[in-house]
């Protein structure tokens, strides 16, 4: 008997880096993408963010979506963590 897989969480933390003078356009373009929260932004253009996903897959799609976002310069993973059972996380 096949038993229901497991729900799964992937976690990552990005710094985002903003071009230039693109800051306000890279946060504009992160608010609409879902399971991204960012923590903190610089003046610089730093961005600090971490994305919630079903998979390791949906993550680098969006990973590469971010990263084509107008404004941002490059995203860095800093993070990464695979949760097999997200309802026993303390």
């Amino acid at each position: 008997m096949l038993t229901p897989q497991a729900a799964c969480l992937d976690v990552s933390g990005l710094v985002i880096y903003a071009a230039a003078g693109g800051a306000a356009q890279a946060l504009a373009g992160l608010a609409g993408i879902g399971g991204l929260t960012v923590h903190a932004a610089s003046a610089e253009g730093k961005i600090v963010a971490t994305l919630e996903t079903p998979d390791a897959q949906r993550s680098m799609e969006l990973f590469e979506r971010i990263g084509a976002l107008p404004g941002v310069e490059s995203v860095a993973l800093v993070y990464h963590q695979i949760e097999t059972d997200p309802d026993q996380e303390i």
